[in-house]
């Protein structure tokens, strides 16, 4: 557990350098001539810092949730022309591009953090662009991004690890209004996680929060959850006569979600309900996109309270980013500066007692997590 404090709060700490020093136009305020020499550099060290630490935290372990399952998927896989003898690829409900990967990389090494490598590294990179790109505060999005396990999640669901890079890739085509290349994109993200496919009503979340989409999404959430035997029943069958591998002890597991995790995830969502006049009267698509998405993830994440924990939770993983990228916007937006400051340590402090919670007393995580070293992966490659 304290290689994961440590972790959180050191690539929080490098985000904060790298706004501070390598300020983008979403984190400028009025005049900034005596750090523009910064901006002229092409190379953001503290933002590369970041994504390195993230991307070996999570492809040097060896042990993990379900990181086990993945290494003797790995060291069991098939040949790449055995992939395509079967037609593999043609099996488009079956995730097929994670499994060429994974049979590529085995034909290439038996060393399966190499096969962790990538996806680890992918998926660290889109995150940590995507908080500097869109947040007003990327250390902040960081701490919220960690603290409410989303980063976790990643390193136990190495298929959505690629997944979401894919479909972080997308984001900024719906945002342009380049639709044809955001579903191509959202149709790889596809071939690599099933779930994926959620993400094909981004385009539907640009307008103001709370209004005809958005409830319409929340009614359904509400209406899945009060029916959930029936509505969740019919989806798996549908699902299943598409092809679809949808295992019923996903569906129906008798697992809640923790109650407090929901709560956490509500917050945005309520700031949003509660301040929508003040937040909305003026904002910009990509404002009410990332807000829209962050609900999204609470009304996923809601209909987990019935059952189903681990499904919903991965779910709602594919939005949750934008919780971290829209509460700090509107913590700046509600707040005067010297009141924003404050109620951002606050914030700090309560998400990151939650992540001591969530991990720390819940998850056990500590007792979970083991890897190597880098240099023991390094000497590893030379036959040390």
């Amino acid at each position: 557990m304290r290689q994961l404090i440590l972790l959180y709060w050191g690539c929080v700490f490098l985000m904060y350098l790298s706004q501070v020093y390598y300020p983008t136009s979403m984190q400028l305020e009025g005049p900034q001539t005596g750090r523009c020499h910064f901006m002229l550099r092409k190379a953001d060290v503290f933002m590369i810092a970041a994504i390195v630490w993230m991307t070996c935290f999570s492809f040097l372990r060896t042990s993990y949730n379900d990181t086990g399952t993945y290494i003797a998927h790995f060291m069991d896989s098939e040949s790449v022309a055995d992939y395509f003898a079967r037609n593999g690829l043609l099996d488009w409900t079956g995730n097929p591009l994670s499994e060429l990967y994974r049979d590529a990389m085995r034909d290439i090494t038996t060393n399966y953090h190499i096969y962790f490598f990538f996806p680890a590294f992918l998926s660290s990179f889109a995150v940590v662009k995507l908080c500097k790109k869109y947040s007003v505060s990327p250390a902040l999005s960081l701490l919220v991004f960690f603290s409410i396990g989303t980063y976790v999640m990643y390193i136990a669901a190495l298929k959505q690890c690629f997944a979401m890079f894919f479909l972080l890739l997308a984001l900024p085509y719906a945002i342009d209004k380049k639709y044809v290349r955001f579903y191509l994109l959202v149709f790889v993200a596809v071939l690599f996680h099933t779930h994926a496919f959620m993400f094909a009503i981004v385009p539907l979340l640009f307008g103001k929060p709370w209004g005809k989409v958005t409830i319409a999404f929340f009614g359904a959430a509400l209406f899945a959850m009060a029916t959930y035997d029936a509505t969740l029943g019919a989806f798996m069958e549908y699902a299943q006569s598409m092809g679809a591998l949808v295992a019923e002890i996903e569906v129906f597991d008798n697992n809640a979600i923790n109650v407090l995790r929901v709560a956490v995830y509500w917050v945005p969502a309520l700031l949003t309900l509660v301040f929508r006049k003040r937040l909305f009267s003026n904002s910009t698509r990509v404002e009410n996109l990332f807000a829209n998405m962050s609900l999204i993830s609470a009304f996923i994440l809601m209909i987990g309270l019935v059952q189903a924990a681990n499904l919903f939770a991965r779910m709602a993983a594919y939005f949750e980013i934008a919780t971290a990228i829209t509460l700090p916007w509107m913590i700046k937006k509600l707040f005067t500066k010297r009141s924003a400051q404050y109620v951002t340590a606050c914030a700090a402090v309560l998400y990151f007692i939650y992540f001591l919670y969530e991990f720390g007393v819940s998850k056990g995580f500590g007792s979970g997590y083991s890897s190597i070293t880098l240099w023991q992966f390094i000497t590893s490659l030379f036959g040390g």
